[in-house]
Formats: C-alpha cells, sequence, structure tokens
C-alpha cells in the first residue's frame, strides 16, 4: 500500500492535481477514456523525461498543478492541459499528448492497485482493462525506477 500511496501522491505532486477523478463516480466518457488507454513503456520512459526536464523550470511545475483543479473529467483536463503551451510543447517533444498526460497516470495507479490487490480489481473493472494490469505486473521492476511515478 506504501508504494501505491507513493504513485498517487508523485503523480498528482509532478503532474496534475486531479482531485474529480480521484472519487469512484466517473463519468462514461472518463472511465472510458482510461479503460481504453493503451500502456507502453516508451511513453513511461517519455513521461520521465518530461518530468526530469519540467523540474527545472519552476513556473512551468506550478502551472502543472493547476490543471485538475476543479476538473469534473478527463476531458475538461486534457483541454486545460492543451491550452497550457509550454508544458504541451515539452510533454510533444518527448512524444506525449495532453491525454497521455492526463490520463497515464490514473490507468497506472489502477493497474497498480489491482496488480497489488487483485480483489480491487473488480471496483475498478469500469475504468481499467485486464491488458492494463498484465502491462503493470509485466513491467512492474522497470516502473518502481520512475521517479514521476513512484517519487523516488
Amino acid at each position: 500500500m506504501k508504494s501505491l500511496v507513493r504513485v498517487a501522491c508523485a503523480a498528482f505532486a509532478l503532474l496534475i492535481a486531479q482531485p474529480a477523478l480521484a472519487d469512484s463516480d466517473l463519468d462514461p466518457a472518463s472511465a472510458g477514456a482510461l479503460k481504453s488507454y493503451t500502456l507502453s513503456m516508451d511513453k513511461v520512459k517519455a513521461m520521465q523525461a518530461s518530468m526530469d526536464e519540467a523540474k527545472k523550470n519552476a513556473a512551468l511545475m506550478k502551472s502543472l498543478k493547476s490543471v485538475g483543479d476543479d476538473s469534473k473529467s478527463i476531458a475538461e483536463m486534457e483541454a486545460k492541459l492543451s491550452a497550457n503551451a509550454p508544458a504541451m510543447a515539452l510533454y510533444r517533444k518527448h512524444g506525449l499528448s495532453a491525454h497521455d498526460v492526463v490520463v497515464m497516470p490514473f490507468v497506472l495507479m489502477d493497474a497498480g492497485m489491482a496488480a497489488q490487490y487483485p480483489s480491487a480489481a473488480g471496483k475498478l473493472s469500469d475504468r481499467m482493462s485486464p491488458a492494463q494490469v498484465a502491462f503493470y505486473k509485466q513491467h512492474q521492476t522497470e516502473l518502481k525506477n520512475m521517479s514521476w511515478l513512484f517519487g523516488g
């Protein structure tokens, strides 16, 4: 559980504060966006490179934290992030879209929860796929080395 708490804290602190999606009552489009997302280590590594670079820019980091404020859906967060030109320039430089940046942390958090606590998988089934859990299990060692994800 400790590592999952670190996942949540790191993702929220380093990326975007996403309080609206912490609730289990996601709108169907947001749940569908999470469930249909395809994970890849290339994207995970690109996020690490983006976060490493972003840490050098305090103003950029501050602007990222407000993207999820008052957001009610994935689409709303993506729109706010897309409007942040400096952030999107950085993410695009590393091959990431606003969708990747918003969705990937949640998908990895859910998949990690299901991988470590299989009884939780059923409760997350509307927003998570078996393929995402399999990805997490297959790449667990590599994922734990990602400081953006585990705060290390």
